[in-house]
């Protein structure tokens, strides 16, 4: 069974070293929150929440990982459902994520099952070097925002 929990400081080096933690900054404070899905001890996905300064105005979800060999097996699901819990706790009412509109059908897909549509807004071509962690990051990808009320 797959418990999700909010990613501890004594957690890091681990989680680090086996998922690909791209928006850590733990100088953030309480303007992210990264969530971290564990089978036993191990990490095994994780999704980065945004609460401010976001392309909606909403909490949004970002970064969201599962291991490819776990992909399928309801991890995902739990790590939504857990970011939307945590955003109800925090009084929030919408919840929202973006998706690559072409690169990632798999989960666009566990999305709009999970009751996330198309936000209405037009979709965000992102091109060029992007920095993630500190590190130059090449992107070419078109997004489309997606929201959901909780």
């Amino acid at each position: 069974m797959v418990v999700v929990a909010e990613l501890r400081a004594d957690e890091i080096e681990l989680v680090d070293s086996r998922l690909p933690l791209h928006r850590l900054d733990p100088k953030s404070g309480d303007a992210s929150t990264y969530l971290i899905a564990w089978d036993g001890d191990a990490p095994v996905g994780h999704a980065h929440l945004a609460w401010a300064g976001t392309h909606l105005q909403l909490p949004e979800i970002q970064d969201m990982f599962v291991l490819p060999e776990l992909r399928g097996r309801g991890i995902g699901t739990e790590l939504v459902a857990a970011a939307e819990r945590l955003a109800r706790e925090r009084g929030h009412d919408r919840m929202s994520l973006s998706v690559s509109l072409d690169g990632n059908p798999g989960a666009r897909h566990l999305y709009e099952r999970l009751g996330y549509i198309d936000a209405g807004v037009p979709h965000v071509r992102v091109l060029g070097v992007i920095q993630l962690r500190g590190e130059p990051f090449a992107v070419d990808d078109t997004l489309l925002y997606l929201a959901k009320p909780l």
